[in-house]
């Protein structure tokens, strides 16, 4: 992803705080542990997490592990607040001082600065230890645990997950 578009995306979320979230979609999709997961994200990412398992509806996506996965992909970054400047800062070292990122991203107290960016590396890990304690599908916690991994082609739950890294890579 383009710097740009990554900018875009975090105007996306700076502005999705200031407005209203209609998530009555993820309210009926999902079951009563799940859901309860899905509502300690911040605004921004139940903003995203919606357009993801919207996105993938208007694919033709019909499969609950994946939709339910695309509802809860973000959810291990509400173990902590994290503001729009640590995710650009992420998109930004990530993208040109890598080094730097795995530094700034090490584990941490959750009292450090450092915690937000630790937690933005480890969300997929979190959420899917989240997903598994709710009671997800084994391939639901795979989704959510691998969502920002290189899916292996030869794996049957491949087309999944490139679903959900498309569809979270546009939205």
């Amino acid at each position: 992803m383009t710097i740009r578009y990554r900018t875009q995306q975090g105007l996306r979320g700076l502005l999705s705080r200031f407005q209203a979230v209609d998530d009555e979609p993820a309210k009926a999709y999902l079951a009563p542990k799940t859901w309860s997961l899905y509502a300690r994200m911040d605004k921004a990412d139940r903003s995203h997490c919606l357009r993801v398992f919207a996105w993938l509806q208007e694919q033709g996506q019909d499969d609950s592990d994946l939709l339910t996965a695309a509802l809860l992909h973000d959810v291990g970054k509400s173990t902590t607040k994290i503001g729009v400047w640590h995710r650009s800062v992420k998109v930004v070292l990530k993208r040109l001082a890598p080094d730097r990122w795995r530094s700034l991203a090490r584990p941490t107290d959750s009292g450090s600065v450092r915690y937000p960016f630790y937690v933005l590396d480890v969300h997929p890990l979190l959420g899917s230890r989240m997903a598994a304690k709710a009671g997800c599908s084994k391939t639901t916690v795979w989704l959510i645990r691998n969502h920002e991994t290189e899916p292996d082609p030869a794996d049957p739950r491949y087309p999944l997950m490139r679903a959900l890294q498309d569809a979270d890579a546009v939205n």
